[in-house]
């Protein structure tokens, strides 16, 4: 199933989202506007602010609409500016992200860094998440702010987690999982316990939402892991093998290299490292990818990636059925089973 049906039953939601999320981004400074524009030009899937709207509806109210296709209730109203906010601190983390990773390309094009070099894109960083404090001040709940710094915190530290241990070839499980919480899944965690707090539900299923949404990140993270092996470039927008060039830890690499014998696992890690700063070479990402799928590490990672997307699903069985807990489950499977 595609994303475009999916996402269905929040069309002018998202469409409404497209409109709140533009007109926060305003400015009338013409070097920000520049940014901005080729920022939303270029534009991802929108998962997090398409979580926020269909968590929002799971109890199962849908706003009248105007004439013109815009939302018309306070709660309508209080949801895109969840939507809105989530999608600017993901933003600027990717913007921040590509300055810390000397990164080039993003989505298949050239990233803020590579266009208008550091400064302006740390400065741009900056200023996509002042938008989501003012966001949040408009909102004025108490909970999305511990929410939204809850969540800075722990991208932050999944972050330099990565950072200390992006060499350790031979790091537990349990680190791994933490690392990816923090840094992937703790995002869609916030997207969905904004969305169940937008939509006026109980504590108790907010909390639900908040564990279904990191339930979902790691399945999310997962399958990012098998598409930098097993990708293609044109749909991933990023050259295969990026994360091993980068030496950061992927699963699959992890679990193949606790299977293989000592010698061998020694020999591959010192492959992977050849690479480190450049690109590898095709006979040795072929040799690293071989490697990975005799001894387990691409199953393992299937298996793993499933398993916690069951988790989701588990989560929405409480939820009467509707166009939304089926937009929901089917969301998941196309995180699941995605090619870019």
């Amino acid at each position: 199933m595609r994303l475009s049906e999916i996402i269905e039953p929040i069309k002018h939601d998202l469409e409404a989202f497209e409109r709140e999320f533009k007109n926060l981004l305003k400015s009338d400074i013409f070097l920000i506007d520049k940014v901005v524009q080729y920022i939303v030009s270029h534009r991802g899937k929108r998962l997090r602010p398409i979580l926020v709207l269909l968590t929002s509806r799971l109890n199962g109210a849908f706003s009248s609409m105007s004439s013109d296709g815009h939302t018309a209730d306070a709660s309508s109203a209080r949801r895109l500016k969840a939507a809105a906010i989530l999608e600017l601190l993901h933003t600027a983390t990717l913007v921040h992200d590509d300055v810390v990773d000397d990164s080039d390309r993003r989505r298949g094009f050239p990233t803020v860094n590579s266009i208008w070099k550091n400064k302006i894109s740390v400065l741009m960083g900056d200023y996509l998440f002042s938008k989501a404090l003012l966001g949040m001040l408009h909102m004025g709940d108490v909970k999305v702010f511990g929410i939204i710094s809850t969540t800075a915190e722990r991208m932050s530290q999944g972050e330099l987690l990565q950072m200390e241990r992006s060499h350790d070839f031979w790091m537990e499980e349990d680190i791994y999982f933490r690392l990816i919480a923090d840094k992937t899944a703790s995002l869609l965690a916030a997207a969905c316990q904004l969305g169940a707090l937008a939509g006026g539900q109980s504590e108790a299923q907010v909390g639900a939402m908040r564990d279904f949404g990191e339930y979902l990140g790691l399945s999310f993270q997962i399958r990012d892991d098998l598409l930098d092996l097993l990708g293609v470039e044109k749909n991933t927008g990023k050259p295969i093998g990026n994360d091993i060039r980068e030496n950061k830890i992927t699963l699959p690499l992890l679990h193949a290299l606790k299977q293989a014998e000592k010698k061998e696992a020694k020999r591959v890690i010192k492959l992977v490292r050849r690479g480190n700063g450049r690109r590898q070479s095709s006979e040795n990402m072929r040799e690293i990818v071989s490697f990975i799928e005799q001894n387990g590490g691409i199953t393992y990672a299937i298996q793993t990636a499933e398993r916690f997307a069951g988790r989701a699903i588990a989560l929405l069985e409480p939820y009467d059925d509707s166009t939304v807990k089926r937009a929901l489950g089917n969301l998941i499977r196309f995180i699941t089973a995605r090619d870019n």
